[in-house]
């Protein structure tokens, strides 16, 4: 072998175990995800005019392990218009910071009504403290800072 099909032979070497050490880095780090994701439908108690801001609502925020790297957020009453039937979580992740925002289109409805969610995130690690933000149309709805671990199991009340 000549000088210069060593030198290239080296090259691609180099290339192919960077390439894995990058694809080992990625696999053991995975960003937290949504992995499911369940929206019902308007519950028959809460639904109201939006002209009366007077109704208050509560809704009952819960958080429990599902597995060794998975977390399920649950929500009773939270508010979306009555005609928002394509909601949908985007998720964005930097570290322990979790934004998750509920989006849909928007609404012509002039009535409010509570739905339950449940949203399953993956890919978190016993021990490590994250800090959740659950925003709707482009606002905090609920904040909350959970340490990760297998008898995670917590409830929030949140009024308006």
């Amino acid at each position: 072998m000549n000088k210069l099909s060593k030198t290239i032979v080296a090259l691609m070497a180099l290339f192919v175990i960077g390439f894995l050490a990058m694809e080992g880095c990625d696999k053991q780090n995975p960003q937290p995800k949504v992995s499911d994701f369940f929206i019902s439908g308007c519950n028959d108690v809460v639904l109201y005019d939006m002209r009366d801001n007077d109704y208050p609502y509560i809704d009952t925020i819960y958080v429990t392990t599902i597995d060794n790297t998975k977390l399920k957020i649950s929500t009773t009453n939270t508010q979306f218009p009555c005609d928002a039937y394509t909601i949908r979580p985007e998720i964005q992740a930097q570290e322990q910071n979790i934004s998750i925002e509920l989006l849909y289109e928007d609404s012509w409805a002039d009535c409010i009504c509570g739905r339950h969610l449940d949203i399953i995130l993956e890919n978190l690690k016993l021990g490590q403290t994250y800090f959740f933000s659950i925003k709707k149309d482009e606002r905090d709805y609920f904040q909350f800072e959970v340490t990760f671990g297998p008898d995670t199991n917590l409830m929030f009340v949140r009024e308006e």
